[in-house]
């Protein structure tokens, strides 16, 4: 069986803001001399034993490209003041915590995100909101992305795919086909992008559902621009009151 790990080389972009939801945060290269952690893909055992491979991802005229206009607000003072009052009304929105991966030319990308969620059960659909990063130009190319739903104890990683900062611990990726997803989380979702919506200043990537596979524990959430477990963010709101 062939394995593979690796840690995305992404370009780091600035934390979010309190009561913020979490942007597209990337980890930045590896410092000079390191040696990248992405190990490229081993010969492995013969043909015969070898784990069957997912379809190929589609060409990127295969997938459905932005159609229409992106209607952005004016930043005009009034718009900006109400679009910082929208993110700190959408930071009292408590959600659970991914890191959305995907490859390209054998290194894996990943990105943390809270924008995440069901579509449909008949088909299985999902959707994952991405505003401009490099995920969303790797996606058109890859086809396919990963999702993986963060346990408690997995908040390192959570800040490594955000770019606040690197982990001491390097994760490591189970593969489902040519599909990486962060090995240890509670839930993992292997999806085919089908469709692809502007909204706003982002967009709205909608895959469906090719692999799923979750175990027990306790989620990582996200609430008023911070990481923390259940028990913990109740803490923070009873000290503030």
């Amino acid at each position: 069986m062939d394995e593979r790990e690796g840690v995305a080389r992404l370009t780091r972009v600035a934390p979010p803001s309190a009561d913020a939801g979490l942007g597209a945060g990337l980890m930045p290269p590896p410092r000079a001399g390191q040696e990248p952690a992405t190990r490229r893909r081993s010969q492995g055992p013969p043909a015969a034993h070898r784990r069957p491979q997912s379809p190929p991802a589609p060409p990127p005229s295969a997938v459905f490209g932005p159609t229409g206009v992106a209607r952005l607000t004016p930043r005009s003072a009034a718009a900006e003041a109400r679009a910082r009052e929208l993110r700190q009304v959408m930071g009292r929105f408590a959600t659970g915590v991914t890191v959305v991966t995907t490859t390209h030319r054998d290194t894996i990308h990943g990105m943390t995100a809270n924008a995440f969620l069901s579509v449909s059960l008949r088909p299985p659909l999902v959707l994952v909101s991405l505003g401009r990063c490099r995920m969303s130009e790797l996606l058109p190319r890859s086809g396919r992305y990963g999702v993986s739903v963060l346990a408690c104890d997995q908040e390192r990683f959570a800040a490594h795919f955000s770019g606040q900062r690197v982990s001491e611990v390097p994760p490591t990726f189970v593969w489902q086909g040519e599909l990486p997803l962060l090995e240890g989380a509670l839930a993992h979702i292997g999806c085919r992008v089908v469709d692809v919506h502007p909204a706003g200043d982002h967009v709205l990537w909608i895959g469906e559902v090719e692999h799923l596979s979750h175990r027990d524990g306790e989620p990582l959430l996200f609430y008023r621009g911070r990481f923390g477990t259940l028990a913990e963010v109740s803490d923070r709101e009873a000290r503030r009151s």
